[in-house]
């Protein structure tokens, strides 16, 4: 991975030999931890006080990827600065913009950033002059969460290449599932569809190759991982006044239950990014189903993202 791209704004910037050398560098990581409790190696130990720092900028709320990037730059011995948004001048009325600017001009080596939909930041984020980490743009990308999708398929499968992975729900306003498209293609996974005809993207927005189900059952039968995808309400158009009307609906259509899993290969996996609306995507009861991963995949999150943070400031070298 070259040196000058230490910014990760979008996995189309990738190789899958990238991805690799992230999952290796997460999977060093995970033994480290389990032997020693903390990330860094312990021949050189951590970082000098203070001379790395990371601020995190979320200005959508969150709970897994914020806190996961803390656990994360702990682990490393990275100092963090982060950012209360009800607590920050933005309640003033200061723009998301001023406040970015205003953060950066206090030096930190590396940004964790979030927001929702901003042409205005998507134009200004790549001209920052320090290397930026995406926790989730808008409904454009997500990439540390398919980094940590991908990396927990290949630990609970042994393999990414040849699964065959199901994407269910709200696809069209999911930054999640733009992102695993592009991930899960790159290391030869296949990929399917579910959901209701308002939620799907275009068939030139899918991967080359990717199956369109209509019935849940049918495309479980054919997964070996079921990845459920959240409704994602703060994103629809207000004139989808329907789409909140349509929950009981989509629950009885394409909502994932202990009964309905009995469709799901007995060796296969059920995966969510979170945060999960229980009794919508997942019945209750499917989180106790033992082939349930999305506990896994929160503790894939602080690898993969500590991971990223090593390569962006400097701590790991990637070839």
């Amino acid at each position: 991975m070259p040196a000058d791209q230490r910014s990760l704004l979008d996995t189309r910037a990738l190789t899958p030999q990238d991805i690799i050398d992230l999952f290796r560098l997460a999977e060093e990581f995970r033994e480290r931890g389990e032997r020693d409790g903390f990330y860094y190696d312990p021949a050189r130990g951590p970082l000098r006080e203070g001379s790395k720092v990371v601020a995190l900028l979320f200005f959508e709320a969150s709970t897994r990827t914020r806190l996961s990037f803390q656990a994360a730059a702990y682990r490393l011995g990275l100092p963090v600065l982060t950012m209360e948004f009800a607590g920050s001048s933005v309640v003033k009325g200061e723009s998301l913009a001023d406040t970015i600017l205003n953060v950066v001009a206090m030096g930190p080596d590396a940004l964790v950033l979030r927001y929702g939909a901003s042409a205005e930041l998507d134009e200004l984020v790549p001209r920052l002059g320090i290397p930026v980490i995406n926790a989730g743009f808008g409904t454009l990308a997500h990439p540390t969460q398919a980094l940590l999708d991908a990396f927990t398929i290949l630990r609970e499968r042994g393999r990414v290449e040849g699964e065959r992975v199901l994407i269910v729900g709200d696809i069209l306003h999911s930054r999640v599932a733009r992102s695993n498209f592009d991930v899960l293609h790159k290391l030869g996974a296949e990929i399917g569809v579910c959901g209701p005809e308002r939620f799907m993207p275009s068939l030139a927005e899918l991967p080359s190759g990717s199956r369109v189900f209509g019935e849940l059952d049918e495309g479980l039968r054919w997964a070996t991982v079921c990845m459920g995808l959240r409704i994602q309400f703060e994103r629809h158009r207000s004139q989808d006044a329907d789409a909140r009307r349509e929950v009981a609906d989509y629950h009885r259509s394409y909502g994932i239950t202990r009964a309905r899993l009995q469709s799901l290969a007995p060796e296969g996996i059920l995966m969510h990014p979170g945060p999960i609306n229980h009794g919508v995507e997942f019945s209750s009861d499917a989180l106790e189903d033992p082939r349930s991963r999305v506990l896994q995949q929160v503790a894939s999150g602080v690898l993969i993202r500590a991971a990223l943070l090593a390569r962006t400031v400097g701590m790991a070298k990637l070839d």
